[in-house]
């Protein structure tokens, strides 16, 4: 029995020191400095006050964290670091209770015991628990509560950098992303796992080709519309037409201005199978995870566009029409050509019968409210149309359509004194009053609706007697955050979240929809607006 219980002990023993000793892999120890890194930078008040060069820091330590064995040697250079930056003093702040959101918040790493030791772990602890208080040296606080990233050095002629600075860059947007990014709690793949697989993919990068592909890649997988990146001021130039999905084909669905569409023999409803001599399809397939895109109709469209647009003057399409397949040579042009806001559909509102009203918030401005409501003070039903991307108007607008004042927006914004925690804003309101129009309010959504036009939306589904008609919008709501990429790269993301009031998310869904209304080819190529015919069945009914 002694024997049994002496080979116990030296079982134990034998696996507590194997676990101590075990080597960790680059890739680990690359993803624990990305994660030091960030949490130093905007949790120690020395750090975060912008005393020490941060960059320079980590260049500096580098080669020493790849240097380390194991837990044991790694932690002791991160102790050295931790004790170099000075004392962090106790912050009586720091324990106050705030109103949180904190689906994105996990620092849980910082107290793992197969990669760190304990002394480590309660230094890490000691210091979230005093972090820095009011301001930080590298990001601030936007007037809508966005956070705004300031004082990056500037980088220049960074197009290939040396390994050490591609993996800087991406572990400096890593953090960004890790505690200030809204919907990070959202997104399809883990942000700790996309970490992980990049650190040797941008490690390998053999130039900046590849450099560029993935760091486009690495945007995509926010899974947010808004998201994107560019690498130069020159933009690509258009094809004057919208191409959608829809029947699961590339379908040109609408305009950005109709008559420089004619003159390149562009219909609605045809469908595009090539471009150059390239399946659309395929293209599309192998592209998509380069594009951002809160949903896969949204990313799928938006890859369409990146394909098809391009810096050469002209390409080669094929496409179906009515059952014939065709050859079409068709001119790209700068956008601006379009002069696209100016000749969409003028119209802001119309009778489309003695009891039907209809609004198209693309071109209506707010001296416009008040008249078009008494215009259509008898109508049994108004339509409005948010297929495009209104003014900044919903509140006043909100007022004509809601016979008292109306929750309808829940918004958090990133926490600067607890990077990754968010703060809970008291909800926002749409206008009321008791004259408000006491008839049928139906809305028009798709995929164009996307940012203000989903806020909008959300305000206006507030109305005493509201219905909404339509298809998923793009998903992405919430105030838009513009910072560099290192290297003078100027790239995006959703800067606050959005929910409704009951807690529904906006983001990647889309706004909420009661009659779902998909438009088809045959309709498109008999120039029907099938969303719009929906509603008027639904006014009519």
């Amino acid at each position: 029995m002694k024997k049994i219980g002496l080979l116990l002990i030296l079982i134990i023993f034998s696996c507590n020191f194997q676990t101590v000793q075990k080597p960790i892999s680059k890739t680990k120890k690359l993803a624990s400095l990305a994660k030091l890194y960030g949490f130093l930078k905007y949790y120690h008040p020395e750090v975060a006050n912008g005393k020490y060069n941060w960059d320079n820091e980590f260049i500096k330590y580098l080669p020493q964290v790849l240097s380390a064995t194991d837990k044991k040697s790694l932690s002791t250079i991160y102790i050295k670091w931790i004790n170099s930056l000075g004392d962090v003093e106790i912050c009586e702040k720091c324990s106050s209770k705030e109103d949180y959101f904190e689906k994105n918040f996990d620092l849980s790493w910082t107290q793992d015991t197969t990669l760190f030791t304990r002394e480590l772990s309660s230094k890490l602890k000691y210091i979230e628990n005093n972090r820095n208080q009011g301001d930080n040296f590298y990001v601030s606080t936007g007037p809508v509560g966005n956070i705004q990233v300031i004082n990056e050095p500037i980088y220049e002629d960074f197009e290939y950098p040396t390994e050490d600075y591609r993996l800087l860059g991406l572990f400096k947007y890593w953090n960004i992303i890790e505690y200030f990014y809204p919907y990070k709690y959202l997104t399809d793949q883990k942000w700790d796992s996309v970490l992980k697989e990049m650190i040797p993919e941008f490690q390998n990068a053999k130039n900046k080709f590849e450099y560029q592909a993935l760091i486009k890649e690495l945007i995509a997988k926010l899974d947010d519309t808004h998201a994107w990146i560019s690498f130069s001021d020159e933009r690509p130039k258009s094809l004057p037409i919208k191409v959608s999905q829809i029947e699961n084909k590339a379908v040109v669905s609408g305009f950005y201005n109709d008559s420089i569409a004619n003159l390149n023999n562009l219909k609605l409803g045809d469908i595009i199978l090539k471009f150059d001599g390239k399946d659309l399809k395929e293209e599309t397939n192998e592209n998509l995870k380069y594009v951002p895109g809160s949903n896969l109709k949204i990313k799928t469209k938006s890859t369409f566009s990146k394909l098809l647009n391009g810096f050469e003057n002209s390409l080669n399409l094929t496409i179906e029409r009515n059952g014939q397949i065709k050859e079409l040579n068709v001119n790209r042009y700068d956008f601006n050509d379009f002069n696209y806001r100016a000749n969409s559909k003028a119209i802001k509102s119309k009778s489309i019968s003695d009891e039907i009203g209809y609004i198209n918030m693309a071109t209506l401005k707010m001296e416009d409210v008040s008249n078009i409501f008494q215009s259509f003070e008898t109508k049994k039903s108004i339509i409005i149309d948010l297929r495009n991307y209104p003014a900044f108007i919903y509140k006043y607008f909100s007022g004509f359509i809601n016979s008292e004042k109306r929750d309808f927006s829940k918004v958090y914004s990133p926490s600067i004194n607890y990077p990754g925690k968010f703060l809970l804003i008291e909800n926002l309101k749409t206008d009321g009053s008791r004259k408000a129009y006491k008839g049928e309010i139906i809305l028009l959504v798709n995929e164009n609706s996307i940012s203000r036009t989903e806020f909008t939306i959300m305000a206006f589904q507030t109305a005493d007697n509201v219905i909404t008609v339509g298809n998923q919008t793009a998903g992405a709501d919430g105030d838009v955050v513009v910072f560099e990429y290192m290297g003078g790269y100027k790239t995006a993301i959703s800067g606050n979240g959005i929910l409704y009031p009951d807690g529904t998310e906006t983001q990647r869904k889309g706004v909420k929809i009661d009659v779902h209304m998909e438009p088809t080819i045959n309709g498109l190529r008999q120039g029907r607006d099938e969303i719009l015919e929906k509603a008027i069945e639904i006014a009519n009914e």
